[in-house]
């Protein structure tokens, strides 16, 4: 549906809402005449409230388990639910513009903790076999989204899903199955070195909550 009709009826009925009799009747039969001629629906102008975006993600069938864990982590603290796109790329769903907070707050997360990866790799696991290198690393991302996710749902209350996310998924979104998260195999070999060392550095990851307006971010990361 054609985002552009869909904000001419609001801004209608918003009108409609005039204290102005004669002007609310107007604009009232302005926003049925649109949505007459362009076949919308109440259902449809409903979840015109829903929005999407997009961030970049791991990008594999099976996503690992610290990836989840940052999604969720943007989940509890923006209210927005998430799934996974054909692309593998993590795509948000809210109202308002609440998705594309959530994507960014995400990407950002995403970023530093690649990064962090990276350089535990380059400190720590020079030595290592490829193999046993990603395991390891994976624990170390592991811990360090756990301790992230942790901190954030001590600042921020957890919120209730939104019922209008559900139908708009269940509308546009048919046939989203659940799955499974690749997650570390720590049997065969020591990693509680590389836990330890991933949830010191995501102590280290300062998150506010940020003020109420709509110029502040809601979930800031330094």
């Amino acid at each position: 549906m054609d985002k552009k009709i869909l904000n001419k009826i609001r801004k209608c009925l918003a009108l409609a809402r005039s204290g102005n009799e004669n002007e609310a009747a107007a604009a009232l039969a302005k926003a049925r005449e649109l949505m007459d001629a362009h076949g919308v629906t109440d259902e449809q102008l409903e979840l015109a409230d829903i929005d999407e975006a997009t961030a970049r993600a791991c990008r594999v069938q099976r996503p690992p388990v610290w990836d989840v864990i940052l999604a969720n982590t943007v989940g509890q603290a923006l209210g927005v639910t998430c799934y996974l796109d054909a692309r593998g790329d993590r795509a948000f769903v809210g109202r308002g513009a609440s998705a594309e907070i959530a994507s960014y707050a995400y990407a950002v997360l995403f970023r530093r903790l690649k990064a962090e990866r990276a350089a535990y790799i380059k400190t720590h696991l020079k030595r290592c076999k490829p193999a046993r290198k990603r395991l390891r690393a994976d624990v170390f991302c592991e811990s360090w989204a756990g301790m992230v996710y942790l901190k954030i749902k001590a600042l921020i209350p957890e919120r209730r899903a939104d019922p209008l996310v559900r139908q708009y998924l269940e509308t546009y979104r048919p046939g989203l199955v659940t799955v499974e998260p690749r997650k570390a195999n720590r049997s065969g070999g020591r990693t509680d070195s590389d836990s330890l060392r991933g949830a010191l550095a995501g102590s280290e990851v300062n998150l506010n909550a940020g003020l109420q307006g709509e110029n502040t971010a809601p979930l800031a990361l330094t």
